[in-house]
């Protein structure tokens, strides 16, 4: 497999990944009993992270098909 298809599906994985990860935290905290600020924020942090793989799946090259 080409080296840009594996590093473009990595990081596709590593979007959907931490986008899960930081999702079902925040679920978890926010209906969590006691409202702990700081699971809140790594959850936010971890979207944030989830935002900049999608970022930069965006920002990659395309071929033109012309």
């Amino acid at each position: 497999m080409n080296k840009k298809y594996t590093s473009t599906i990595l990081l596709f994985a590593v979007f959907i990944g931490f986008f899960i990860w930081g999702g079902s935290m925040l679920y978890s905290s926010v209906t969590a009993a006691p409202k702990d600020g700081e699971s809140i924020v790594y959850a936010v942090m971890i979207l944030g992270c989830s935002l900049a793989a999608l970022v930069a799946i965006l920002m990659l090259p395309r071929k033109n098909h012309s």
